[in-house]
């Protein structure tokens, strides 16, 4: 009976052995297949190493398919010839533009453009560089700051060029309708400054298409644009009113003003309507601590300065080759209300049109302007934009041409000292004056 029990234990122990054995080795086989899956899988893995590889690969035949149309594009004159360029990339199979395939009705009129090819989305460049597109929100997630001058697109695949050493800023909308501000990320004195692009030309929005067109205009009563008094050239007397015995212009480079008028206002319109917009200001003009000009919305607003020092102050802001800052010009201002009152997200006080806005009633200065005031109720933003219709009177480089008055300046917008100042108001003053109500809003072009 014992040799028979123990014959049993010994079977049982062994059955208990094997079953441990058993259950290691199924653990075993369990971690080794975690690691192959996680060795196929995941960020670094095998699998997904192969789908980016064959993902870049993809994009960089979509490119280019694209490349090789744009190089047999150039006319005789050195540059892309658009009606060639809208024949050869017909030759890409299955390339669209604005959603369908190219057509008379649906074709590229000026450049950059982003086309599709092969899901891709491409963007050629005026100087016949082709890459992907980056688009904004990418570039916002990322925290990019861009080493060069480059055009990205935005949700409706509209282009933006970013200036070199900017980046989006962290509150920045993705389309161009809400406002895309860009963020200084690499300049000493001026870190921070937030800046507003300004689209020109058509606009891709939810609702369809519209044109932005750069001008120097005249408001309405209602708000509306008065196509008679507005003005194209920079030379073409502009009056605020049929009934005006003055007139305003726009000084050329080489010509001599008492006020200091813009650096270069025929490159100014040839960058905006090249790169399809331009930048201002976020805020008017703020100063730092060490007397820096900036536009970071927390530092104090820049007043009581003169123009010609405001102009002085704008111009000096940057000095690089990529872009050019400078004080605000007419067409900068005017076209800027036409893009808020096209697409204006106010959220407050929307009784009047934009260029009709005035002061929100305010009783004194805002010392970091209305951006930081509590009482929303008298928070002047549209698209991004602060305090065009509020908080004090700006500075332009625009000229009234009354030499008899000598009140050679033009200031813009609502302030708090004028309650029936509204945004596109125009108001002449003198050369020096200077005061708390008075202050500047820079803005950038992206040269070439």
């Amino acid at each position: 009976m014992e040799i028979i029990n123990e014959e049993i234990k010994r079977k049982i122990s062994n059955k208990g052995i094997t079953l441990i054995v058993l259950v290691i080795t199924i653990i075993v086989l369990l971690i080794l297949a975690g690691v192959t899956i996680a060795t196929l899988t995941g960020d670094n893995g095998i699998l997904t190493k192969v789908g980016n590889a064959k993902d870049k690969t993809g994009e960089a035949t979509a490119i280019e398919k694209v490349q090789v149309e744009v190089i047999g594009s150039y006319g005789t004159d050195g540059n892309i010839d658009i009606n060639q360029l809208n024949k050869n990339l017909g030759n890409i199979d299955g390339l669209t533009y604005n959603g369908s395939e190219l057509s008379d009705s649906n074709k590229i009129t000026d450049l950059p453009a982003i086309v599709k090819v092969d899901g891709y989305d491409i963007l050629i460049y005026g100087n016949g560089n082709v890459t992907k597109a980056i688009t904004v929100a990418e570039a916002k997630t990322n925290g990019t700051v861009f080493e060069d001058n480059i055009t990205i697109t935005d949700a409706y695949e509209n282009s933006i060029t970013i200036p070199k050493g900017f980046k989006i800023a962290s509150d920045s909308t993705t389309d161009v309708t809400g406002g895309i501000v860009i963020e200084d990320a690499t300049y000493t004195n001026t870190m921070g400054s937030q800046f507003v692009w300004i689209p020109v030309g058509d606009i891709k929005y939810a609702d369809g298409t519209t044109n932005i067109a750069l001008g120097r205009y005249v408001f309405d009563s209602s708000g509306n644009i008065d196509t008679t008094l507005s003005k194209t050239a920079p030379s073409d007397q502009l009056k605020s009113s049929s009934t005006a015995t003055w007139y305003y212009t726009e000084g050329l480079k080489n010509e001599s003003t008492t006020n200091t008028h813009a650096k270069d206002i025929e490159t100014f319109i040839n960058s905006a309507k090249t790169n399809h917009g331009y930048y201002i200001g976020r805020y008017e003009a703020r100063k730092s601590l060490s007397g820096n000009l900036t536009e970071v919305g927390t530092d104090s607003v820049y007043n009581n300065i003169n123009q010609l020092n405001a102009a002085t102050a704008s111009r000096n802001m940057y000095t690089s080759d990529k872009f050019t800052s400078d004080l605000i010009n007419s067409y900068a201002w005017d076209t800027a209300i036409v893009f808020e009152q096209k697409f204006d997200n106010r959220t407050t006080d929307k009784t009047k049109p934009y260029s009709k806005q005035t002061g929100l009633n305010m009783a004194s200065l805002a010392t970091t302007g209305t951006n930081n005031l509590t009482d929303t109720t008298k928070q002047d933003k549209i698209c991004n934009i602060w305090d065009m219709a509020s908080n004090c009177l700006e500075w332009t480089t625009e000229t009234d041409n009354d030499a008899t008055l000598n009140i050679p300046c033009t200031c813009r917008g609502g302030n708090y000292n004028y309650s029936s100042h509204d945004t596109s108001n125009r108001f002449r003053t003198q050369l020096y004056t200077s005061e708390s109500y008075y202050s500047f809003r820079p803005l950038l072009y992206v040269n070439g």
